[in-house]
């Protein structure tokens, strides 16, 4: 594996964390509020790659995207959950708060507990078959045919991996600067409606893909 392979990777990832998608929009709802729920969400979503990394390496991902009962099962559990994911932020939109005052601590500023952020992220990104195919499709073709595949995958995938942390680091720390609007039910109404409307469009858009 040469350098330049190397970098023409990290390009390829950093644009695929660059460009929004589902993990921009969990990550971002829960950053804007609080830091701490920022980092949780960036966490789920990154254990949830490391989830397809595994199976990339164990050979799990090419079968499973090579079945096309499999995939289609895959995909439609995924734009399932995205949807639910985007409902749910519709409905804390709607519903009635008491008051616009700022909220004492963050666990009243998030309607979720700490793992339940963690969770959410974590099953969004193990459901999306677009994670999985990036490391079947797109990973293998930065692979050295003279070397182990499955090692060159692991190897691939942690400097994926690591670079994500360092995109969601940036990312939570630049949109948690968004929190001390976000105390405020008005613009966390609209937040809230933003990334609900996205993530039901994402989820619908994913079962739509053939």
């Amino acid at each position: 594996m040469t350098l330049g392979t190397l970098i023409a990777f990290v390009g390829v990832v950093m644009l695929a964390y660059v460009v929004p998608g589902p993990d921009w929009m969990v990550i971002l709802r829960y950053s804007a509020r609080s830091r701490r729920y920022g980092f949780l969400a960036a966490a789920g979503v990154q254990c949830g790659l490391c989830v397809h990394m595994a199976a990339a390496a164990l050979g799990v991902s090419t079968a499973l995207l090579h079945s096309p009962v499999a995939f289609t099962v895959l995909k439609l559990a995924g734009a399932a959950y995205l949807v639910f994911l985007g409902l749910q932020a519709l409905w804390q939109s709607w519903r009635k708060r008491r008051g616009d005052a700022p909220a004492a601590d963050e666990t009243t500023i998030v309607e979720a507990g700490p793992g339940r952020v963690f969770r959410q992220a974590f099953v969004s990104n193990v459901l999306n078959p677009k994670a999985a195919l990036f490391f079947v499709s797109v990973l293998p073709q930065f692979l050295d045919p003279a070397g182990s595949a499955a090692a060159q995958v692991l190897v691939l995938g942690f400097l994926d991996i690591g670079l994500g942390v360092l995109w969601w680091l940036a990312f939570v720390l630049l949109t948690a600067r968004l929190s001390g609007l976000m105390r405020r039910s008005g613009p966390r109404k609209v937040l809230d409606r933003v990334t609900g409307t996205a993530l039901v469009g994402l989820g619908v858009t994913l079962a739509a893909t053939n």
